[in-house]
């Protein structure tokens, strides 16, 4: 049994046409709602459960059982990048749920879209985790360890997907977006996040992050004028982490 955890990006459609031209057997395509995705992003989902469906694998829709804003409300505070426990309750625990149902026995072999290429972070990413605590002590698999960038826009080509340019937006903006992914938040994801600021009172970014910007606007407002002024925007970090151990963002 062949899990795919699938974030929706570029890499992850990679992962997916790579287990296509591998011919993979038994494969299930796990993608979790987190309640905190992009405008339109649902559109990109399911052209990837046509994808999967095409090609006779296994589409395994979950959604977590809190979403981002209810896990905010009821702690009274953002998750950030010293204290990352987002992705455990959003993306954790739906999957190691799903996977104690249907493989009891720990037999399956989780795969991620993880890449050495794809961070600094990531140089020293082993093939295979033989027992992974966060996956219920089952093997982690990362086929596409070795591949490049190059590689990589390949296989997204032959899957017949245009390059997204930018990460999965399934949760949109992550803790770790600074800079430009900031510059390009729509209005509709500006207003949901200065919504969710105002309930708890506190910043989704802090001003020690933001140039001492207070609050999503402001903080958007700092990446807007850093761009402005030439200065390389702070890229988005997802090699750090909670969000790591299930490839977010890839």
């Amino acid at each position: 049994m062949h899990v795919i955890s699938c974030n929706g990006g570029d890499d992850s459609v990679a992962l997916i046409q790579w287990a296509h031209q591998q011919a993979l057997s038994d494969v299930f395509v796990v993608s979790i709602d987190t309640g905190w995705a992009a405008p339109g992003w649902a559109a990109r989902v399911a052209t990837l459960q046509n994808l999967v469906e095409r090609y006779q694998f296994n589409w395994v829709p979950l959604t977590a059982k809190a979403s981002f804003q209810a896990l905010v409300t009821d702690r009274h505070s953002f998750p950030n990048q010293k204290f990352q426990w987002c992705a455990g309750f959003l993306k954790g625990l739906p999957l190691l749920a799903w996977l104690d149902k249907h493989d009891p026995a720990c037999n399956a072999t989780i795969l991620l879209p993880k890449r050495r290429a794809a961070s600094h972070a990531g140089v020293f990413l082993e093939e295979f985790i033989p027992e992974s605590e966060h996956h219920g002590e089952r093997r982690v698999w990362h086929p596409l360890v070795e591949v490049n960038d190059e590689g990589r826009d390949l296989l997204v080509r032959e899957a017949g997907f245009t390059l997204l340019g930018h990460r999965s937006l399934e949760c949109d903006p992550c803790v770790n977006s600074l800079g430009t992914d900031l510059v390009r938040l729509e209005d509709e994801t500006i207003n949901k996040v200065a919504q969710l600021e105002e309930a708890v009172g506190k910043p989704m970014f802090a001003p020690a992050s933001t140039g001492g910007a207070d609050g999503i606007r402001a903080a958007i407002a700092h990446a807007r004028a850093q761009t402005a002024q030439g200065e390389s925007a702070q890229e988005t970090s997802f090699n750090m982490g909670c969000g790591s151990p299930f490839g977010c963002g890839l």
